[in-house]
């Protein structure tokens, strides 16, 4: 019965990967973010003519640059689900998704330091702010060359030569995958009810980052029953430091958050490479 049960939720996402990877989803979500972004400065505009109801007014909600800020979270948000994809691929994989997400993140900050600027400010008022926006942007930058070099280094070996077990690892992936998929949907309905009850601006990325501190671990646990080798469990464990270190930049200020998200890709960077050479190093040993 367990065994029909993983295979029936591995099923489920293989059919919904499918769906979403198809060129027909891929149209429909770019057409959703126009639309929201769209009807996103519409919105400003109303706010910036006092258009729009005093409660909405109230909350100031509604910066100048409100389309953009909503549009790079519902980028993030298609990201994160790709991001649940590319669980059941690799690890290497899932990571490299990580640090993406994380730079877009970077990039969504900059626009926000951005729109604390007002016309009319002294030098001395705004040089915070600029100095705020200039680090996410750079710090973006350097984790997007970053990322370049991991993907092409990084190499995909299955962790174990058996086909049996190489096929039963990747079914708990999509199991895990799918389990993961459940908590990202209930934890994003919370917040939203959170903040309609109580009006409290929530962090959903920094709870999720959290969530997959643990999936990590738990990806990591679930591999030693195919592969007990030093080399694999360090690796995994290894990318499970680097999901930690960014999930401590998401909640970090200005410069700290730029600094730490690219160590953390300086981190993955490092554990792939020396992960091949010893690979590579192994293999000739043999020879």
């Amino acid at each position: 019965m367990t065994a029909k049960f993983i295979y029936f939720i591995a099923k489920l996402f293989d059919s919904f990967h499918h769906y979403w990877e198809s060129k027909k989803n891929h149209q429909r979500v770019a057409g959703m973010l126009v639309v929201v972004f769209i009807a996103a400065i519409i919105f400003t505009l109303l706010d910036h003519f006092n258009w729009l109801p005093s409660s909405i007014i109230e909350t100031k909600i509604l910066s100048k640059y409100f389309a953009i800020e909503m549009a790079f979270t519902l980028l993030l948000i298609v990201e994160v689900i790709g991001l649940i994809f590319a669980l059941a691929r690799s690890v290497s994989t899932s990571l490299v998704k990580q640090l993406e997400i994380f730079s877009l993140i970077l990039l969504r900050s900059s626009f926000k330091q951005f729109g604390h600027l007002e016309n009319g400010l002294q030098w001395q008022e705004t040089f915070e702010p600029i100095a705020a926006m200039l680090s996410d942007a750079f710090g973006a930058l350097v984790i997007f060359a970053l990322i370049i070099v991991i993907s092409k280094i990084q190499k995909h070996a299955p962790i174990t030569k058996d086909p049996v077990d190489q096929t039963r690892f990747i079914l708990f992936k999509k199991n895990t995958a799918v389990l993961l998929f459940v908590v990202f949907t209930i934890s994003g309905i919370l917040d939203i009810i959170l903040y309609l009850l109580h009006g409290d601006v929530f962090d959903f990325f920094t709870n999720f980052y959290t969530i997959l501190i643990f999936n990590d671990i738990l990806l990591v646990l679930i591999s030693l029953r195919y592969n007990y080798s030093f080399l694999v469990v360090f690796r995994n464990s290894a990318f499970a430091v680097a999901t930690l270190i960014i999930r401590m930049a998401l909640t970090s200020p200005p410069f700290y958050n730029a600094i730490l998200g690219s160590a953390a890709s300086l981190f993955a960077l490092g554990t792939v490479y020396f992960y091949n050479k010893y690979v590579e190093f192994s293999m000739t040993d043999k020879n």
